[in-house]
């Protein structure tokens, strides 16, 4: 028996996408890092607050198409502005998270090794990350409006997906699927009390 399965599908869902995320994730910190390690050493000698800012653009470029292209296919096109500006507002408060670990280590603690700049870059990485996954599926590339199942035909159903026009309608958030199961006992266990 496969463990997808046993979850519902809009767990199924989050799952594939943080999995995706995170391949994009680690390649674009690849990206990140050697660009920033190769500015280190050529012309950013003690600039590295600077060669993490370029690193953190390049990186962001290529970010954007993967997610857009592969992690987040499925989502609507229609407002192709609004989401670009809110990538690159929420990319630029990662960076702002990234250059802030990153100046806390250089000039809070004083290090100046690469090696400790470049743990401490990857400290901020991970921070930056963590807050990039949530605005991205939360606000950037926001899944397409909910239909009813009853507005559904039973023939466009497939794999758990409702297709209308061709477009893969996204489920429910996970954060509704809990609310919706913590109510499921709350309704469970008020109803037990009035026996």
């Amino acid at each position: 028996m496969r463990v997808d399965r046993l979850l519902p599908e809009r767990w199924n869902k989050l799952i594939r996408e943080a999995l995706k995320f995170g391949i994009v994730g680690g390649v674009n910190t690849v990206i990140s890092f050697v660009v920033f390690n190769a500015l280190v050493l050529t012309i950013f000698h003690t600039g590295q607050l600077k060669a993490n800012v370029v690193a953190t653009i390049v990186a962001t470029i290529t970010s954007y198409l993967m997610n857009r292209h592969w992690t987040y296919r499925d989502r609507p096109r229609s407002a192709i502005r609004r989401e670009t500006a809110l990538f690159l507002l929420f990319n630029a408060s990662g960076l702002v998270i990234e250059l802030g670990v990153l100046a806390i280590a250089k000039y809070g603690l004083g290090t100046h090794s690469l090696l400790w700049l470049n743990v401490f870059k990857f400290l901020g990485i991970g921070l930056a990350t963590i807050f990039r996954f949530y605005t991205y599926r939360t606000f950037v590339f926001r899944p397409a409006p909910k239909v009813p199942a009853a507005q559904v035909p039973p023939p466009a159903r497939a794999n758990g997906h409702h297709h209308i026009d061709g477009e893969v309608i996204a489920t429910l958030d996970p954060v509704a699927e809990l609310a919706e199961v913590v109510g499921e006992f709350e309704s469970a266990g008020a109803s037990r009390r009035r026996r």
